[in-house]
This record gives structure tokens, C-alpha cells and sequence, in this order.
């Protein structure tokens, strides 16, 4: 059967994010401007691509095409580029039936019954550098790894069977202090299930300690927070049913009606020392960081929105240990829109000033004549807030573009929180391309210090990871 996109609601003939449907080399990539010599490593980014062509009906935010890795390999001032699909079992299955073969996002009932037995990751949201693997991560699955250079798959880890739970979250954290990485599973025991399992994976990639408990109600729990003493997961107003399933649909629905609840667990806890803090429903996937304090509270911020339409704000939500109070007090920090926000990855869970974040400024220039009706789609900046006094500083990407999830890239030798580099995909809409940005993260006004021109467009990522060279193995070719 011959692959025709043409008429999907998802793909306009010529939109910046139809499927690209191709892997690539390119070897010292034309750079505009010049590419710090300071830092030396490799920036990971994941994007969702599509194959084949998904049901109608399929949820319109393009989280279930396959899983798609590139990556910039920086040293001496020079970029090298790869790009390698994840071959998951499923892009395998369709590529030998020349069809689309799995249904809509997270329902088993929309796929081919040929697929029934197979294991339904698209590994497309995340990739982490953690105990020798790099992960490559979907919330409803367990990881595939790949090998950090040449990007070719290696298959499914399980921990060496450590890790029970049917699927793994895209967002573990890393804790910048002892190396632990600190990952969970929802839906933990098949889909519809209301249970969690937490683990702590030590620095060599050795599961530690696991812990189960269950949820309220069935709905999103997409990211979590690290402090040094909690782990929190907030469990979101999206959510879905058995029947919602057979009626053949995506899996998530708002529901605007229930609570939003966070489960506040001890590092060192088990099941019955979690505690569940309730606040109105807000619609909310990505968290930037959590902070113990001395008088017994705990600090959250994220980007979320107060419906799920609303526009994105950055907030702080605070968790009082010591009462029994539970519900938790929200407090703006920035009217930053955007929705993925980032920090120096060597403060996760520790007291810090900076965030990271994407920003529609819609006084800003857009440029219809050469970029087409995108003006209010765009995100045409990165933003460095102050999180204890709001204060902002802005880069601006120009009247063409449109900026992708940034990562904060900390010069050699930095030891100050911010100290370093805020790398990013830019799309141009003009010549349909995509653009690596790299800017100096304490002088964003300045603009791009160096611009990685790929000849070729990347469709709209979901996330993506920095690790230094001396983190990674040796390149060997």
C-alpha cells in the first residue's frame, strides 16, 4: 500500500511539521557566526515522526509517531550531525506491512490484531545518558537504548529485570548529587491500571529501591520533581475510561471537574508514607525544579495553565511537610507562555535562581510575507527568568522563525548556576530548514553566537538532553 499523508488533518501539504520521513549524516555542518570552544560534547534532541499515515481521528498533538534521534557532536568548535529512527518493534512491524498498523495514541483496541503480542513503544519523548545507556524513552512502554554515537539500536532495557512495571516515564531526574537516577511508572500494571512504581536507579545502573502505591483516579502523571528528601508526582485533570477506549478514541480527555493531585513521597519512604495534596485542575505536563526548605515546606515550579486552554503561566506551588493541611498554595512567578521549561541540571533539587523557557512575545515582528500565517503559533524567544524576583532577559530568534525546547550547556570549568550556553532548534518557516542556535545564557539580548545551519527540516521536537564528552564513551570512528 503506497504511503499518502495528502487530506490528514495533522499534515497540511505544506506544513513545517509534516512527516520527513528520513535519516541523515552531515559532517561539519555549516556554521554562521562561531561555536564556543569552551564546551565539548553532544546535544540529543527527540522529535515524532510519522511513517505511515495514523487514523483521522488520531490526537492531534503528534505524540505517537516513531521516535526519531539527532544528534550534534560539538568539540574544537565543530558540529557533526546524525540522525537515526529508534527501530522499535513497531516501526519494524509497519516497515514489513508497508502500513500503519498501530491505532491511536495509547489505545490497544484501534491496533491490528498482528500486532497484539508486540511490545507498542514508539520511544519518541526523551533521551537520558544514565548508567551506560542511553535511554530512549515513551511514558506507556519500558526504555529502548541506543548507542550514544552511532545512534543504533540496541533493544529494551529492564534494569537486568529490576524494573517490574510495564512502563517508565519519559521524565526521570538525575540527582546532580549522588548520580541516583529517580524514575517511575504509571498505568504501572497495563493500561487503565491505578497504580505507580517508583524507583531509584543508582549511578552504575543498578535498580535500589522500589515502591508502589495507588492513584486517586486514571489520568496523565507525565513528569515529576526531585527534592533532596521527596519525590513528587502530580497527577493531572487528564483522563480516560474503558469506555473511552473502545469507542476507538485517543486515550486522554479533559476533565476540568477534578482535582489536581500530588503525591509527595519520602526518598526513603515506602507506599504509606505518601501523602496526596489536592488544588483546582490545571492543565500541565513539564516541571522545572523542587527545593526543600528549612521551616518544612517544599517549592515547586512549572509551567501550567489554569484550564486547559488557558495560556501557560510559570508558577510555584508550595507544599507545607509540617501541617496537615492538604492542599497546596500557588503563587505566579512569570507570565512566561511557554510550556517547556529548563535550568542548570547541576541545581535539580537543590536552591536555585534561574529558568529557562520559551516565550511568544506577540510584540515582536513576524514576518507573514515570507513566513506564511504563523504569527500566532510561534515561539520567538527564550527567556532566562529570575524564579525569586521574576526578573526576565530575553533572546529573540528574528521575524521567521519559531524556537523548539532549549537545554542549558555549562561552559568547561563553570561553576556558578548559569554560567554557559542555551542550545535550541529554531524552524524557519521562510526556506522550511531547521537551524541549531546557540546562545550565551547570561547575555541572551546579544543574540546567536553561532548558528548550525542543517540544510533540511526537522519537524517540531519533544525534548532534548545535553552530555558532555567526558560523560559519554570515547568516540571510537
Amino acid at each position: 500500500m503506497a504511503v499518502d499523508f495528502r487530506g490528514h488533518p495533522m499534515f497540511p501539504s505544506t506544513g513545517f511539521n509534516a512527516p520527513t520521513r528520513f535519516e541523515a549524516d552531515v559532517y561539519d555542518c555549516e556554521v554562521w557566526g562561531k561555536v564556543p570552544t569552551d564546551i565539548e560534547g553532544t546535544f540529543y534532541r527527540m522529535q515524532c515522526d510519522f511513517q505511515y499515515r495514523p487514523p483521522q481521528n488520531e490526537w492531534p498533538t503528534g505524540f505517537n509517531g516513531d521516535g526519531h534521534v539527532s544528534r550534534f557532536r560539538i568539540k574544537n568548535g565543530n558540529v557533526n550531525y546524525r540522525s537515526r529512527y529508534v527501530q522499535t518493534q513497531r516501526l519494524q512491524a509497519e516497515r514489513e506491512a508497508h502500513r500503519r498498523l498501530y491505532g491511536v495514541y495509547r489505545n490497544h483496541y484501534t491496533d491490528d490484531p498482528s500486532v497484539a503480542k508486540l511490545e507498542r513503544s514508539a520511544a519518541n519523548t526523551h533521551l537520558y545518558w544514565h548508567g551506560g545507556k542511553l535511554l530512549c524513552l515513551k511514558e506507556d512502554s519500558l526504555p529502548w537504548y541506543v548507542d550514544p554515537h552511532t545512534l543504533e539500536t540496541k533493544g529494551i532495557w529492564t534494569f537486568d529485570g529490576r524494573y517490574t512495571a510495564t512502563s517508565m516515564s519519559a521524565h526521570p531526574k538525575i540527582d546532580p548529587v549522588t548520580g541516583e537516577m529517580i524514575c517511575y511508572g504509571y498505568q504501572a500494571k497495563g493500561d487503565l491500571s491505578n497504580d505507580v512504581a517508583v524507583y531509584t536507579v543508582n549511578k552504575h545502573g543498578v535498580v535500589t529501591n522500589e515502591v508502589w502505591f495507588k492513584t486517586p483516579y486514571v489520568g496523565i502523571m507525565h513528569d515529576m520533581a526531585l527534592t533532596q528528601n521527596y519525590i513528587l508526582i502530580p497527577l493531572i485533570a487528564r483522563t480516560t475510561s474503558e469506555a473511552r477506549l473502545k469507542s476507538g478514541e485517543p486515550m486522554w480527555e479533559w476533565n476540568g471537574n477534578l482535582p489536581t493531585m500530588v503525591a509527595v513521597l519520602p526518598r526513603n519512604g515506602a507506599a504509606k508514607d505518601v501523602r496526596w495534596f489536592k488544588g483546582p485542575a490545571r492543565n500541565t505536563l513539564h516541571f522545572l525544579n523542587a527545593t526543600d526548605h528549612p521551616d518544612g515546606t517544599i517549592t515547586m515550579e512549572l509551567p501550567t495553565s489554569s484550564g486547559e486552554r488557558d495560556p501557560s503561566q510559570l508558577r510555584r506551588w508550595t507544599f507545607n511537610m509540617k501541617s496537615k493541611k492538604d492542599t497546596f498554595d500557588e503563587e505566579v512567578v512569570s507570565v512566561a507562555n511557554g510550556v517547556l521549561a529548563r535550568m542548570d541540571d547541576r541545581y535539580l533539587s537543590l536552591p536555585y535562581q534561574y529558568a529557562y523557557i520559551g516565550n511568544r512575545d506577540p510584540n515582536q515582528p513576524f514576518d507573514k510575507a515570507r513566513a506564511g500565517n504563523m504569527g500566532g503559533f510561534v515561539t520567538n524567544q527564550y527567556l532566562r527568568v529570575d524564579v525569586a524576583t521574576g526578573k526576565t532577559a530575553a533572546y529573540f530568534v528574528g521575524p521567521v522563525q519559531s524556537l523548539q525546547e532549549s537545554c542549558f550547556v555549562p561552559r568547561k570549568g563553570s561553576k556558578g548556576e548559569g554560567d554557559g550556553y542555551l542550545l535550541g532548534i529554531a524552524s524557519n518557516y521562510e526556506t522550511l530548514s531547521s537551524d541549531l542556535v546557540i546562545v550565551d545564557a547570561q547575555r541572551l539580548e546579544e543574540g546567536a553566537i553561532a548558528t548550525v545551519k542543517l540544510p533540511f527540516r526537522l519537524r517540531s521536537g519533544t525534548h532534548t538532553n545535553w552530555f558532555d564528552a567526558d560523560e559519554l564513551p570515547p568516540v571510537t570512528a
